[in-house]
């Protein structure tokens, strides 16, 4: 019997020490130095020596969404970069050395909004973007944003149905509607 009962304390040690031992090897300083995380919005590569930091799309709808990135050149020669996603192809050539910010909401930034139509994609999803740097290419699964977020509400293209020329009442449609507002009919 005591055996017996040695041989059953040995078994439910074993069964304690096994997870354990488990979980500290995903605990080992060689894991996770190798782990890495990229933190900030937006995706992430390197082509070459350079870098493609926070490319997304920020969108209200299906239809039209602002493209943000960053490049970053950390090499000795300028680089040729593309990027492509639905209808929209952007060309950039970004010296030796330097950063390129395609963020109109940025001070440090002179850059445009990038409106873009066809990505395929919804707030909330990701789609295809195409990078290229001196013509090596990348697809990159990238982020749209949408605007229910402080941070990303004013950086959503502006417009919609209401922007829209044609859908805007002329001068004339607007006196006509002023004046049958101030005039009753009778029955």
């Amino acid at each position: 019997m005591k055996r017996l009962t040695r041989v059953a304390l040995a078994a439910a040690a074993a069964a304690l020490v096994i997870p354990v031992s488990g979980c500290a090897a995903l605990l080992s300083a060689q894991q996770t130095h190798a782990y890495q995380y990229n933190g900030g919005d937006g995706a992430w590569t390197d082509i070459e020596d350079v870098a493609v930091r926070g490319l997304m799309l920020v969108a209200e709808d299906e239809e039209q969404a602002n493209l943000f990135f960053t490049v970053i050149n950390n090499s000795t020669e300028d680089a040729q970069v593309e990027i492509s996603v639905g209808d929209t192809d952007v060309s950039e050539s970004v010296p030796a050395g330097e950063t390129l910010v395609q963020n109109p909401a940025n001070p440090e930034s002179e850059s445009e909004p990038i409106t873009v139509t066809g990505f395929g994609g919804k707030p909330g999803s990701l789609v295809d973007v195409e990078v290229s740097v001196n013509g090596q290419s990348e697809t990159v699964r990238t982020q749209v944003v949408g605007t229910d977020l402080p941070e990303y509400q004013d950086l959503a293209p502006t417009g919609g149905a209401s922007s829209d020329p044609a859908a805007e009442p002329t001068g004339e449609e607007t006196a006509a509607e002023e004046q049958g507002a101030g005039e009753t009919q009778a029955p």
